[in-house]
Order: structure tokens, then sequence, then C-alpha cells
């Protein structure tokens, strides 16, 4: 996050630093999510071999599975937010949010990337990685850590 921190703050003069900045966001927020599942594997030993199998498009399904799910994380009978599920479901929509705006910003270059887009951006994953701090042990949030690798058989 820092990375993408500081390439959003020096991007007045240099689009590369605008576009990479974004990519550096999601891949914070790509790591930390693996982080925290291969943490849950009771063998040390076998962590990074984990984390080298999570995919992309599976951990973006994941998370979209996840948004249908809670939906808007409010509860429709109370019209209170559900904060376990509120705080996921920023998370969730950040991680897709973030993979859609890398891709941009990796393989689109005839359109321009503005600075204020990236800010945005980097500023999403920065939120992701507050509330994921907050949710990360609740059942719901390691279910959710659980389908970006395996799809839910039940």
């Amino acid at each position: 996050m820092a990375q993408a921190e500081f390439l959003v703050r020096d991007s007045d003069s240099n689009e590369a630093n605008v576009r990479r900045s974004v990519s550096s966001a999601y891949y914070a927020l790509f790591h930390l999510l693996v982080r925290d599942a291969i943490l849950n594997w009771k063998h040390a030993d076998h962590r990074s071999r984990l984390a080298r199998t999570f995919d992309h498009k599976r951990m973006k399904d994941a998370s979209t599975a996840i948004l249908k799910e809670i939906g808007n994380g409010w509860n429709q009978e109370t019209a209170d937010p559900d904060r376990e599920r509120f705080r996921l479901w920023t998370v969730s929509q950040a991680f897709v949010d973030l993979q859609q705006a890398r891709h941009r910003a990796d393989y689109d270059i005839a359109e321009p990337f503005q600075p204020l887009d990236a800010a945005v951006h980097v500023a999403q994953a920065r939120l992701a990685f507050l509330t994921w701090a907050e949710v990360k042990d609740e059942p719901l949030a390691q279910r959710y850590l659980y389908s970006l690798l395996f799809k839910d058989r039940s």
C-alpha cells in the first residue's frame, strides 16, 4: 500500500506512476488476502506453495459471489447495517473494482488514466485494508478466504 500511495502522490508529471499506483493497490489487496488465507494452513512449510495456487479470476469470482450473497450489507428488516457483512462487502467490492481498474491501467493504454481516478482506487484499497483488519477473524470473512481458493461445494 505504501508504494501505491507514494506513486499516486508522485503522479502529477507521470502517467506511468498513475497506472502503476493502481496496479500496486490491487496487488497489495491481493497479497493481503492471500497472506491471511494461507496463515490458516496448519503446516507453515507448505504456505508459500499454497500461496502460489491463488488465481486472480477465482478470487474475483469468489468476491462477486460473496457480494451477491451479502447484498448491500443492510438488514432489510431493520434498515441497520450488519457490520460484519457490510465490512466484508467493502473488501470484496474493493477487490472486484481494483482488479478491473488494474486491467484498465495495465492494458488499456489507448485511454489516459486520470490521477484523480488512481487516487480514488488507492484510497479504496486503503479502506479495504483498514476494514479487513476489523472483520478478518469473523466467520463470514473466514469463509470468504476459503472461497478465494476453493469452490464451496455445500
